[in-house]
């Protein structure tokens, strides 16, 4: 290749872009779908049962979510796999990336969770089973994935505090 101006040029620009990580994404973006959008995974476990039957009780029964299952299956789990597939369509940066792996890391967890032990306990809601095994299978599964579950969160968290500092995004905590 010779170089004369025009490829000098080109070389200028290919090695601006990849120095500007360029995207075609905003920082409020990488955020809101990375981090923000997981608030509604925020209750989990025993959390997740006892927000659904406040739900439930104040009156929000509709067809799509009149059981249990329903309200797991058309709300929840779809809600995670509308998120992951909003995260997957990002262009990750070498700066975004972590965040990104982190979230898919969390969503891939409560998804396996949703369609196995949360399901397992919204069946037996929809049945209505003795309360006391209820409660016992909540608590296997608090056991059984709390904890994980938890430490992959707040890693995430930590993360996007981090990315959200360095590019002026301000975050609201609530205390849950």
């Amino acid at each position: 290749m010779r170089l004369n101006f025009k490829n000098v040029m080109l070389m200028v620009m290919v090695l601006t872009i990849t120095a500007c990580e360029f995207s075609l994404n905003t920082p409020e973006e990488y955020f809101d779908r990375v981090a923000l959008n997981t608030n509604s995974i925020s209750r989990f476990g025993g959390q997740y049962f006892n927000t659904y039957l406040r739900y439930i009780k104040g009156g929000a029964n509709t067809p799509d979510f009149n059981t249990c299952e329903k309200y797991l299956r058309n709300n929840s789990i779809t809600t995670v796999e509308r998120n992951v597939k909003k995260i997957k369509d990002l262009q990750p940066t070498k700066k975004t990336k972590p965040m990104i792996d982190a979230a898919l890391d969390l969503y891939a967890f409560v998804l396996k969770s949703y369609k196995t032990d949360h399901l397992k306990v919204a069946k037996m809601i929809d049945s209505h089973a003795p309360e006391n095994d209820i409660n016992v299978a909540i608590t296997e599964m608090d056991n059984k994935s709390y904890d994980a579950f938890v430490q992959k969160y707040n890693k995430l968290w930590q993360i996007a505090d981090v990315y959200a500092k360095d590019n002026g995004i301000e975050v609201k905590k609530m205390p849950f």
